[in-house]
């Protein structure tokens, strides 16, 4: 894909998987976007949703989120929470991060481990393409039920996290 410069508007050439640079010299700085996602525990078991949409519509998914701007990855977690599925947690640590890419974006993700706090749960947002469902730490998904490719790797992460 061609890139061209936010500056000047040239055709840039490829420094490294991060940084594009013009005939001119600019440099144009891909970052990745910054996400929040959590997995909501109770009873041992983890709450997950059924995304509404593509990318990976039908397929089990974390609530969770871009961070946005002035807000930490805690309180996007949280809202992200409470837009998708309708619940209050609380968390209770991080299992760590992961990268992906959203729709050709590269993104890194800080996943979260949160308690459920409120009962009601009500899917909306992105997480509307079903009832939610619970899943029991001894049967978490596959690789071929979940959204991203990074969630096997994270759920492997939360059980080592969960026996600590």
């Amino acid at each position: 894909m061609e890139r061209y410069c936010s500056k000047c508007g040239k055709l840039t050439k490829e420094k490294n998987d991060s940084l594009f640079v013009c005939e001119v010299g600019h440099e144009n700085w891909i970052n990745p976007a910054i996400g929040a996602a959590v997995f909501i525990i109770k009873e041992n078991k983890v709450l997950y949703g059924v995304r509404a949409q593509d990318p990976n519509r039908g397929s089990l998914d974390l609530p969770g989120g871009f961070v946005e701007v002035n807000e930490t990855a805690e309180q996007a977690a949280i809202r992200e929470a409470k837009e998708e599925l309708g619940v209050d947690v609380i968390l209770e640590g991080i299992i760590g991060t992961c990268t992906g890419n959203y729709q050709g974006r590269p993104s890194l993700d800080i996943v979260f481990v949160g308690r459920l706090v409120s009962a009601h749960i009500e899917a909306a947002d992105d997480l509307k393409g079903g009832d939610p469902i619970w899943r029991d730490l001894d049967d978490l998904p596959y690789a071929d039920e979940v959204a991203d490719v990074w969630f096997p790797q994270a759920q492997k992460d939360l059980l080592g996290w969960l026996r600590r």
